[in-house]
């Protein structure tokens, strides 16, 4: 038999049969506390999906790419358990190319009178009014160091090569960068720097170089660019 909470014997469970009570109101206070659900429990106690990360640092539930608590990226970092990513090192530069030390290398810079009537053979929209300098000086320079500039200075670009071209008097068909002297281990070679109107070697009939590409040098060889500029080169033994 069941009591219900007036005192009344009941024969059944649910209500008392003798005043109607709910039976179960007195034993309400006795009822297991797990059954009532707890609002204080934490939220970490709920059950992650499989698939949830935490954070490594501080172990806190991934909620976005970074974690809330010290900044953690999910992202970028490696997983949790996984080995450690080295970070790549700089691949070193390979060693400069010394000046050649076979000798003492120089260019010598004139006025060619026959690589100019090459040059108004060929025509073009400036060659009409192209005149031979009267007089241009021979002047040399000696070549050290890894590379040589061949070009025209500029202020306004910044521009001062190492074998300044402007003058007087100033060849107007060199371009500001035109060409590069370039040391080799046995010597030196000319770059063309995509110039407007192109750099010979020995031939100024024959085709241009091709730009960006060294070409090797010799003693004796002539470079020509501009409208009337040749660059010979010479060496000197040690």
């Amino acid at each position: 038999m069941a009591t219900c909470p007036k005192g009344h014997e009941s024969g059944t469970a649910d209500y008392c049969d003798v005043c109607g009570a709910r039976m179960g109101g007195a034993s309400a206070s006795a009822a297991p506390a797990a059954a009532v659900p707890s609002v204080a429990a934490p939220a970490a106690a709920a059950p992650q999906a499989p698939d949830a990360k935490t954070c490594p640092v501080c172990g806190s539930s991934q909620t976005g790419r970074f974690c809330e608590e010290d900044g953690y990226d999910f992202l970028l970092a490696p997983p949790v358990g996984a080995p450690p990513v080295s970070t790549p090192q700089p691949v070193a530069a390979p060693p400069a190319q010394a000046a050649p030390t076979t000798g003492v290398w120089q260019v010598a810079v004139r006025a060619d009178s026959a690589y100019f009537e090459v040059i108004k053979a060929m025509g073009g929209e400036d060659a009409g009014s192209l005149a031979f300098p009267r007089f241009s000086p021979e002047r040399r320079f000696q070549l050290s160091g890894e590379q040589v500039v061949i070009g025209r200075r500029s202020r306004s670009r910044g521009v001062n090569p190492d074998i300044d071209l402007t003058g007087p008097p100033e060849d107007p068909g060199v371009s500001h960068l035109h060409a590069l002297l370039v040391a080799q281990p046995d010597g030196w070679a000319v770059v063309d720097l995509e110039s407007a109107n192109g750099t010979y070697l020995n031939d100024p009939s024959s085709n241009p170089l091709d730009p960006n590409v060294p070409h090797p040098l010799k003693g004796g060889d002539t470079i020509y660019v501009g409208a009337w500029t040749a660059l010979t080169v010479t060496t000197t033994a040690p």
